[in-house]
């Protein structure tokens, strides 16, 4: 928990009392580790809990601190130390890092927290390289909030951690921390996050996501942005920026309103997306808003841009939108630059995209998939408003080709990519690129920029498959999405959706077929989803399917999570026989109770009527655990943990850290999930020969363990499981090979499939962070990887990619 902490400026006083002034420090510097002593730098750096001190080092000529971590013999979860400070960084895109740790194995993952008021911004990191300084870029949009932050602008303490995964000692170096990209500076427009309406809004992960899309393809075009939480907007800021975005602002404070309608009366320009204040629809020449779903399943599937209604823009964005917000123009105001289609390119009649001269108003949120096509649309909607941002897209487009995986430039990629096959269709991909680089450098040099970013575009896209094409396959090797619709991939039926992955060289697939609380086929255990009884059955359908292509089904629960679409029925008399979960708050949770003995059967049931019912080749645990270390304190717990350990008098003080019984609340946590994996090893196994059991599961085994009660090492040792999946989404290769590595030692001899996590990371984690995943697989002998997750995105442009080379031979 946080210690409190006085709130002091950022000009802190030093050991022997000499102070350190924020004028000695550069305008960009946070911390630049330059301490007169280990006082001074022991006294600015305090350790939490048994973390040991900082220490003053030098390294290359460059002042640090040594922060180590002494992880023998300690049950403490990570080392931490924390920074009283006074920041504003409202304005900044983000920080940069100096680390360099030179073994990193003993760690999970390192944590940047910035306490703002009651709450904190969090965002994890991993440095690539032990021989070497890093210089860690961590974005804003990437920041998880944890309780009420009270915004960037008043953030008063720094803490650093590294998380625990081996007993064993390292230590890691802090080389300083710095801002980056400031509004007005190097940053020239604001994608103001609705940070205010984050909880209220009970949509905060859409908040964040929709910011950080927005973002990404900002930056990546090379228009730099900043992101500015409305708990921070200030007429002042506004002002530094030549366009402020509106990604997903389910609400705005009307002050916040009023500031950027009097932003528009001075000239400035508005993007927003989905929902726009009433204040703000009149300047931007829009009316109506009405919430309108979809009345048809792909009634708004495309963005069809009317012709000539937008310079640069592509004909058609795919977007898979499910409901809008009506925006109409004002007649003499605004004109619809695009209208909403279905897939077959059939016009709803709906605007999609509305212009007026200081604004544009699209009318949902921006997705994920058809990102190329995405980023043109973006770079021409803040062209019609910024024109000057053209040649900076066109230089940065080009600027980049060639710069993915561990190439830096055009030519170093070339290299790199020809060094690994010299082959006809790889040789040619890359001519290709070269010639349309070429001629990307000749349009943009006689000012034709749309056209320019195209053919830079292309270049890329002949780059990339020169490269992966250049990429072998692995005889053997278990090749498996997890696909989280019940229902495959939307817009495809089973057998074109598994026909597609065999004809790439996968070899399996986990369809999420189960909830705690629903089933997506006729089940005699589970409430059958509604959508059954018009859809049929849909383990029947992908069984079907996978028999016909030779591709593996291994049928996924959600364990203990009733889901959304579980009955209400079934829920309140989940409800009423006092089954479902309590945080130690009180606050029920829709989980089911995993120490209630008819929530323990019931799961194992409907996981051995699959077995029975079906011939699946596995069934996949997931959620196999508490959601967290809060959960669950119901009143059935305490009788029956009472009834296990005695000596329970205190309640729940005594299980609490710290408490005399925690160690066996703990262990009884934990036996509470192995029963249920346990009961359903041995009864799956007797319905069924040969049938494979597998979990999903948390990445960090010794800490996981405690928090969330998932002890996986046991059900390997024991062997419950015949193969695991930790779910090591990260885009750092060093973190995952670190993960990897020490997975395979806990998983034993059983098969260590990593989950590679390619939707639940960020738009820039693409096809070469995928194949070099998968490598650091080989490279661990681990013979099979996971993908999240089997979508629109994946089916159409990054599993063709891995078909081409790395996953080509089945």
């Amino acid at each position: 928990m946080w210690k409190t902490l006085s709130f002091v400026s950022l000009a802190v006083m030093l050991g022997g009392g000499l102070r350190l002034s924020a004028e000695t420090l550069p305008s960009t510097a946070i911390e630049n580790c330059r301490y007169l002593s280990r006082a001074a730098a022991q006294a600015a750096w305090r350790p939490m809990g048994g973390t040991a001190g900082v220490e003053l080092i030098n390294i290359q000529g460059r002042a640090a601190l040594r922060m180590p971590c002494h992880f023998r013999g300690t049950a403490d979860e990570r080392a931490s130390w924390d920074r009283t400070v006074a920041l504003d960084l409202s304005s900044a895109r983000g920080v940069r890092l100096q680390v360099w740790c030179k073994d990193p194995s003993p760690v999970s993952h390192f944590s940047l927290y910035f306490k703002s008021g009651p709450g904190w911004y969090h965002v994890t990191f991993y440095p690539e390289s032990n021989s070497q300084w890093n210089e860690i870029t961590l974005d804003k949009t990437a920041t998880q909030m944890e309780g009420a932050p009270a915004g960037w602008g008043k953030i008063d303490a720094i803490r650093i951690s590294a998380w625990r995964s081996g007993k064993v000692d390292t230590e890691f170096f802090l080389g300083g921390i710095s801002r980056i990209g400031e509004l007005g500076v190097d940053a020239s427009v604001a994608v103001l996050r609705a940070d205010s309406a984050a909880g209220s809004a009970g949509d905060g992960d859409g908040i964040k996501q929709s910011a950080e899309r927005v973002c990404a393809s900002l930056n990546g075009l090379g228009i730099g942005c900043a992101l500015l939480s409305d708990l921070d907007a200030t007429p002042e800021k506004l002002r530094n920026a030549k366009m402020v975005v509106l990604p997903y602002n389910a609400s705005m404070p009307e002050p916040v309103a009023r500031m950027l309608v009097e932003y528009l009366a001075q000239g400035g320009k508005l993007m927003a997306f989905y929902t726009v204040p009433p204040l703000l629809r009149g300047p931007l020449g829009i009316r109506g808003g009405d919430h309108v779903r979809a009345p048809t399943p792909g009634a708004f599937a495309k963005i069809r841009f009317l012709e000539g209604a937008l310079t640069g823009a592509p004909a058609e964005v795919e977007q898979q939108s499910w409901n809008i917000n009506a925006y109409e123009p004002v007649p003499g105001a605004g004109r619809v630059l695009a209208e909403w289609a279905d897939a077959s390119g059939t016009s709803s009649g709906r605007a999609a995209l509305i212009a007026s001269s200081n604004g544009v108003v699209m009318t949902h949120i921006l997705l994920p998939g058809d990102l190329a096509r995405k980023d043109r649309m973006m770079l021409a909607l803040t062209g019609y408003l910024i024109p000057e941002v053209w040649p900076e897209a066109a230089r940065a487009t080009i600027g980049k080709i060639g710069a993915f995986s561990n190439y830096q430039t055009f030519e170093e990629a070339v290299r790199g990519i020809l060094a690994q096959d010299h082959g006809a269709k790889v040789t040619a991909a890359v001519n290709q690129a070269r010639e349309l680089r070429a001629a990307a450098l000749r349009a943009s040099e006689s000012g034709r920029h749309w056209q320019a970013m195209d053919q830079a575009r292309e270049a890329a896209k002949n780059l990339q498959d020169g490269f992966c094409l250049a990429q072998k396959p692995l005889r053997g090797e278990f090749r498996a999405f997890w696909c989280h619709s019940a229902f495959g991939v939307q817009g495809m039926n089973w057998d074109a959706a598994v026909k597609r992955l065999a004809d790439n060289g996968f070899t399996a697939v986990l369809p999420n077929m189960l909830w705690g609380g629903v089933a997506f086929y006729p089940s005699g255990v589970l409430p059958v989803a509604a959508s059954v009884a018009s859809r049929g059955d849909q383990v029947a359908a992908c069984l079907e399917a996978g028999k016909k292509y030779g591709v593996q089904v291994h049928v996924w629960k959600v364990n203990w999570n009733l889901g959304t679409a579980a009955p209400k029925d079934f829920v309140d008399r989940m409800r009423r026989e006092n089954r479902l979960q309590r945080g130690l708050d009180g606050n029920e949770e829709p989980w089911l109770c995993p120490s209630h003995p008819a929530n323990q059967e019931l799961e194992v049931a409907s996981l051995v009527e699959v077995v029975r019912k079906y011939p699946v080749a596995g069934i996949h645990f997931d959620y196999i655990r508490y959601p967290d270390g809060s959960h669950c304190f119901c009143a059935g717990c305490r009788e029956r943990f009472g009834r296990a350990q005695a000596g329970l008098k205190t309640w729940p003080k005594d299980v609490l850290p710290g408490g005399g019984l925690r160690e066996q609340w703990l262990e009884w946590r934990r036996s509470n999930i192995t029963t249920v994996v346990r009961e359903t090893s041995t009864q799956a196994r007797a319905a069924r020969r040969g049938i494979k059991l597998s979990a999903a599961v948390f990445r960090n085994w010794p800490s996981d363990r405690d928090s969330v009660g998932q002890d996986w090492k046991v059900w390997c040792d024991q062997g419950y499981l015949d193969f695991v999946c930790p779910m090591d989404y990260t885009e750092s290769n060093r973190g995952f090979e670190n993960m990897v590595r020490q997975q395979r030692e806990w998983a034993g001899r059983v098969p260590c499939y990593p989950g590679i996590g390619v939707s639940a990371s960020s738009s820039s984690f693409g096809v070469e962070k995928v194949i070099e995943q998968i490598l650091i697989t080989r490279e661990h002998h681990t013979q099979g990887f996971v993908i999240f997750n089997y979508a629109v995105p994946e089916s159409r442009t990054l599993l063709p990619l891995l078909g081409l080379g790395i996953t080509r031979e089945r």
